[in-house]
């Protein structure tokens, strides 16, 4: 791929040619509108983007596509590079860096399951020791010690179904997970349905539980989402039930931030309407660890799976116009990410059977 150089910093310039430009915003809405899904922060996102689009770009680079302050894209930058998410190279005989995705666009799924894979480790170490503690609270009979000692129970249970569902996306073989899973015992499927009861934690029981939120927001398993959804999303996984007005009281929001993020998840089918009083307050429940999880995963891939046919119509318009376009700086890059998704997503639909066979079981 041929690069233009910049007069000014005496640097290749890594910007696609203009004829190609409404290719390049096309798949930028495509990621961003799957990131939009999983509630990452905008600004990272956008970012994110260009440099999976672009391989790589210097701060310059990104200011021009982005739009975004210098002092943004810096702050930003460090966060990502910090995290090893992106990596950071000088140009030789320069003071300007290039930032980009360390290692191949093939390794971009392997990766994110790699990613995936170890953070359970450590969060599965840290859970089974708060666990330890909750044991010791319940046998003092703690109120909610009880309650979120089963609740973890189905957490690191959904670790294992993960464990398993991620190694076994490669193999397009349904049938080999669900045996693979039917080996296995499981609490997080588990439906309880009955009385909705009140959840209140005793002081020492509120203070683990604010520590389990924190790892799980702070966890690489949830990277770059929006952290107070991360936090809502998580007292669903501890408390169970929850009225909105709980919410507001925990977390400090207002009314309208607690309707606006619980409405978006009863679209996402994470949580349901439990219980409504004669007064008409609606009380929100997550019957299940488990299922919350399986259902954010599904959720995000799902919408993956939905541009399959506008990547398909842009791939025949690259291929109609290849004679005119093939010479311009960023075809091949371009023509190239539009292989890799298509040739993703199958796998991805593939994550998507076996979840639903799962949650079927």
């Amino acid at each position: 791929m041929t690069v233009e150089e910049d007069s000014e910093t005496k640097t290749k310039r890594h910007l696609f040619n203009e004829k190609l430009r409404k290719y390049e915003d096309k798949i930028a809405e495509f990621l961003l509108d799957i990131a939009s899904t999983k509630r990452v922060n905008p600004k990272i996102s956008t970012i994110s983007s260009y440099l999976l689009i672009h391989d790589k770009l210097t701060q310059k680079e990104l200011k021009e596509l982005t739009g975004f302050s210098m002092g943004s894209i810096s702050t930003l930058l460090s966060v990502m590079t910090g995290t090893g998410t992106f990596q950071k190279e000088r140009i030789p005989q320069t003071h300007t860096f290039t930032y980009s995705f360390p290692g191949k666009l093939e390794d971009l799924t392997t990766k994110g399951i790699e990613i995936a894979l170890t953070t359970f480790g450590p969060l599965e170490t840290y859970l089974k020791n708060k666990k330890k503690e909750l044991k010791k609270l319940a046998e003092k009979s703690k109120e909610g010690a009880e309650h979120l000692l089963q609740r973890l129970d189905e957490l690191v249970d959904t670790f294992e179904i993960y464990k398993i569902l991620f190694p076994l996306m490669n193999r397009n073989s349904t049938n080999e997970v669900l045996k693979e899973l039917s080996t296995k015992s499981f609490k997080l499927i588990k439906r309880e349905k009955g009385e909705v009861k009140k959840i209140s934690f005793d002081p020492e029981v509120y203070l683990i539980e604010d520590d389990i939120l924190y790892q799980l927001i702070t966890s690489p398993m949830f990277s770059g989402r929006d952290p107070m959804f991360i936090r809502i999303l998580g007292y669903f996984i501890t408390r169970k039930y929850l009225t909105q007005k709980k919410l507001q009281g925990i977390t400090g929001l207002s009314a309208g931030k607690i309707s606006e993020e619980v409405n978006s998840l009863l679209e996402n089918g994470l949580i349901e309407r439990s219980d409504i009083s004669p007064k008409g307050k609606i009380t929100y429940g997550a019957e299940s660890v488990g299922i919350i999880l399986l259902k954010l995963s599904r959720s995000t891939i799902n919408r993956m799976t939905k541009w399959n046919d506008k990547l398909l119509e842009i791939r025949s318009e690259l291929e109609e116009n290849r004679i005119n376009l093939k010479p311009l700086n960023g075809y091949d890059r371009i023509y190239k990410i539009i292989e890799f998704f298509l040739s993703t997503i199958p796998k991805y639909t593939i994550f998507i059977d076996m979840v639903d066979k799962v949650l079927e079981a």
